[in-house]
């Protein structure tokens, strides 16, 4: 398999982070799987769903959530990370904030 992108791999941790603060506000539960690589808890709770409404409603909180976490700052990044026990360091955290904070603004230079 092909090593993943900067993007593969940033939208996949943060797809994690939401995704757990989805299913502990939907009143669910998870485990961070002892062998973490990004995705896991994602796909992980989705094999093991089994209510549909409760999975419609954690896929609706997670992808806001995934959209909200591509706009914040390193700290606040880093703090979700390990609330929800997602293994994201301080220079790691640094490279994604920085990564969607240059594709906003690539956008946006696109667009005047």
């Amino acid at each position: 398999m092909a090593e993943m992108t900067e993007n593969q791999t940033y939208n996949l941790l943060l797809a994690d982070i939401a995704m757990a603060a989805a299913i502990l506000t939907a009143g669910s539960t998870f485990s961070p799987p002892a062998d973490y690589v990004p995705g896991a808890i994602r796909d992980t709770w989705l094999a093991e769903a089994t209510d549909e409404v409760l999975m419609r409603r954690v896929l609706a909180l997670a992808n806001a959530g995934l959209a909200s976490l591509q706009g914040v700052d390193a700290d606040q990044l880093l703090l979700a990370a390990q609330k929800y026990g997602v293994p994201i360091d301080t220079a790691l955290a640094d490279r994604i904030a920085d990564f969607f904070t240059a594709k906003r603004q690539a956008l946006l230079r696109y667009r005047r």
